[in-house]
């Protein structure tokens, strides 16, 4: 008895889960259907927006704040790796202590048990993560600099000019 039982419970569940998983087909084709190019064009307009609203995130952002997880590497090592960026003085953004006053958040942490350093940068307004990455270094003091390299480069690519490519090069 109780095996039957077992048995109908496992057949219902599978049958859900199977019916669950067909396609729908639908009864016109994509060439002579004109509904479907609304819905490629909206399923477009999401992605670019969430790159507008990313870059503006950036491009707003006065302030960030640094938040170490390890040991490996600290606050004061990854301030000063920030600051040594040659175009960190060209991004106008000010570290500060205070957590609640920033407008973007750099979370900083290593993989137990490796060497690898990642972080996240997010807009505390909006939780948007704006960039993320990880290096992998011995320790954080080397680990750092690559880091902030890649940070700045991903902060400038929102907030500064681009540089004409073939322009006067000095000579």
């Amino acid at each position: 008895m109780i095996r039957l039982m077992i048995q109908a419970v496992l057949f219902l569940s599978f049958c859900t889960l199977l019916v669950a998983q067909q396609p729908t087909q639908s009864a016109s084709t994509p060439a002579t259907d004109q509904t479907a190019l609304p819905a490629q064009q909206t399923a477009v307009t999401p992605q670019v927006s969430a790159v507008a609203e990313r870059n503006l995130a950036i491009k707003n952002a006065r302030t960030i704040h640094i938040n170490s997880d390890t040991v490996y590497l600290t606050v004061s090592t990854m301030d000063r790796a920030l600051m040594k960026q040659k175009d960190w003085e060209k991004l106008g953004l000010n570290i500060v202590n205070n957590p609640g006053g920033a407008d973007l958040e750099l979370q900083i942490n290593r993989l137990v048990f490796t060497h690898i350093h990642t972080y996240v940068l997010t807009d505390k307004a909006t939780s948007i993560v704006l960039a993320s990455g990880r290096v992998r270094a011995f320790d954080g003091v080397v680990a750092s600099g690559p880091m902030a390299e890649q940070i700045v480069k991903a902060l400038a690519a929102a907030r500064l000019p681009v540089r004409a490519a073939g322009g006067d090069h000095g000579f």
